[in-house]
């Protein structure tokens, strides 16, 4: 029996909201990790080149898997790997492993990324409505959810490790539920019929789709920065740039004051995350109908305004309401900017189905995997507060650009596709 419309969103709901989980546990134990090995944030940022590397190398290959198994069996097949990978990555003995295993998650990302997202598009045109802000809403729920999950681990002064492993086998067992709801290949005409349709060079310099992902861009730079370097931010803020990196094993060790200051670190930053997720799922979960009524040029306007005000409160200085503020503005601000980017892109006029997704995605990781390296370095020599401050440039573009970018990208599309 074929899964209804209805259902496939229930099972991309729940596929989003594991990958999200995840990414919101393990993310705020980085730290963690990088003083297990007793290196620098720039050295350290390098686990993010890799998985870059590698999700650049398998995108290629995106939709050709499409084609051969469809989007349903990729995304049971690359959240399987997703998830086993992680639950190595956070128990890595030495640094060389850890580079390994962080190719090997970015190899997964980016068939997981393309496969979920054209079943969330292929889901949003059957319902006849918009679901991609609420569908990528779960994801960040998951984010979330984990991110809380881990601050009270963390203050409970239990190993981050076993959530990291307790939330994996949730979502494999929870993966059987979603390969059965998820949309069946004859059900997706991109899908069922014609050749299969490689990612090529000249997709990626096709003039619409290159404004376009401008804004996916930013939107992954903002969301991947903050995701990423959030929790060294706080840390930095707290403890100080350059502090000394000590283990956590060995916090006993040291005088009271400053073990407690490490553990309050490293709680706040897994919180600021929680409240960087939290706004940014409520805004994800509310665009839909927010996109019907102002509109996606609107929709980028007013989130763009919102994270250049959350960056100067993110920015001030010490560790206060400012900071909770402001990470919770930039998450709310750039909620929808990256699921209407990818809706909008899956029209472009003019490209075979699905490859512009690919495309677009493809663009996305140079920003969500590669930036946050560049971050890293810059964060270990100018400090954390100084890039964090440069980062206002992305939300000042989305605002301004938001209108012209958009309208010079709709008058190539049949009326019927130009959207909000």
């Amino acid at each position: 029996m074929n899964p209804t419309p209805q259902r496939a969103r229930l099972s991309a709901n729940l596929v989003f909201f594991t990958y999200g989980l995840l990414i919101g546990t393990y993310l705020p134990y980085l730290p963690f990790i990088k003083d297990r090995f007793g290196v620098g944030e720039g050295l350290f940022s390098f686990g993010l080149f890799f998985a870059a590397l590698g999700a650049l190398l398998s995108l290629p290959l995106a939709p050709w898997i499409l084609k051969m198994i469809g989007s349903r069996k990729a995304v049971f097949y690359s959240s399987t790997a997703f998830l086993l990978i992680v639950s190595l990555l956070i128990a890595a003995p030495d640094i060389r492993i850890f580079f390994v295993l962080f190719f090997m998650l970015g190899l997964s990302i980016s068939s997981w990324e393309v496969s979920a997202n054209s079943q969330a598009s292929v889901i949003e045109d059957q319902l006849g409505k918009p679901v991609m802000s609420s569908i990528h809403g779960f994801w960040s729920l998951g984010t979330f959810i984990g991110s809380a999950s881990m601050g009270g681990w963390l203050l409970l002064e239990i190993d981050g490790r076993w959530l990291v492993w307790l939330f994996v086998g949730l979502g494999l067992i929870g993966l059987i539920y979603v390969y059965r709801g998820l949309l069946r290949r004859h059900q997706i005409k991109a899908e069922s019929g014609g050749e299969s349709t490689p990612l090529r060079l000249r997709y990626l310099l096709y003039p619409p789709l290159l404004v376009i992902a401008l804004f996916q861009i930013a939107g992954f730079m903002l969301e991947g920065s903050f995701q990423d370097w959030g929790a060294f931010l706080i840390r930095e803020l707290v403890l100080g740039h350059g502090a000394e990196i000590i283990p956590e094993r060995l916090w006993a060790e040291l005088p009271a004051d400053q073990a407690e200051a490490r553990r309050r670190a490293a709680v706040a930053g897994a919180l600021v995350l929680a409240s960087f997720t939290g706004t940014m799922t409520l805004g994800r979960l509310l665009g839909d109908p927010f996109v019907a009524r102002f509109g996606r040029v609107g929709t980028l306007q007013i989130g763009g305004a919102l994270g250049v005000i959350g960056i100067a409160l993110t920015t001030m200085g010490g560790l206060g309401w400012n900071t909770f503020v402001g990470f919770a503005l930039v998450g709310l601000g750039t909620a929808n900017v990256i699921p209407q980017v990818i809706k909008t892109a899956d029209t472009t006029p003019g490209l075979p189905p699905g490859v512009a997704i690919s495309a677009i995605t493809a663009m996305g990781f140079v920003a969500f995997l590669g930036g946050p390296v560049a971050l890293g370095f810059a964060g270990e020599t100018y400090t954390f507060r100084t890039t964090f401050m440069v980062l206002g440039i992305l939300p000042v573009f989305i605002l301004v650009a938001a209108a012209p970018v958009l309208g010079w990208f709709r008058q190539g599309q049949p009326a019927e596709k130009s959207g909000g």
